[in-house]
């Protein structure tokens, strides 16, 4: 029988978990450290949440945009505060009315500047402020609706300038009145769907 070559006989490995853990009492001590430093590490990424605006009634305020929600819904950072701020006297189609809903947002983008300046009127049921937005000296808000896409909020307070140019948009088919079905008001919309 031929002499056979020895084997080398090499150590088997076990598969590891991404970390091993030696001692089971330091376990939990290792959980809890790198929960606390992800909650750390998220806390102090600077990204803050918007809060309720701690502003005096009919003042105006500079603000600089972060991100515009949708085509009635701002949030800025005003007098070193970050808020959510809803167009006064306007309702603006929802996201979920497509493509209106998008054409709003998109038209606002266009319209209001990196910096603006917002009248503070309070805040509603939401906690959102209420205000009336300047780019300069126009009326954001009312270009909106002048433009065709928004619609004068129903209500009490609003304007009967807001009002007017509802109906002169709506006569000279501008913006999503121009569309062959114009959208439903917002308001109506949202008892359906929301």
């Amino acid at each position: 029988m031929p002499e056979q070559a020895p084997r080398t006989v090499y150590p088997q490995r076990r598969p590891t978990a991404l970390f091993t853990i030696r001692n089971p009492r330091y376990d939990k001590y290792t959980i809890w450290l790198a929960s606390g430093l992800a909650l750390f590490a998220l806390s102090a990424s600077g990204e803050t949440t918007p809060h309720e605006f701690h502003g005096e009634k009919g003042q105006t305020y500079r603000c600089e945009r972060h991100k515009i929600s949708d085509g009635d819904t701002v949030v800025a950072t005003c007098d070193r505060q970050k808020i959510h701020i809803r167009l006064a006297g306007i309702d603006a189609p929802e996201m979920g009315q497509t493509p209106y809903g998008e054409q709003s947002r998109a038209a606002l983008a266009l319209r209001l500047p990196a910096h603006f300046d917002m009248h503070y009127l309070g805040q509603d049921y939401y906690h959102r402020s209420l205000g009336i937005l300047y780019d300069i000296n126009r009326d954001v808000n009312l270009t909106m609706i002048a433009d065709g896409y928004a619609f004068a909020y129903a209500g009490k307070d609003t304007p009967p300038a807001y009002r007017a140019a509802e109906k002169q948009a709506r006569a000279y088919r501008k913006g999503f009145w121009a569309a062959y079905k114009p959208p439903d008001n917002p308001k109506t919309w949202r008892r359906h769907h929301l």
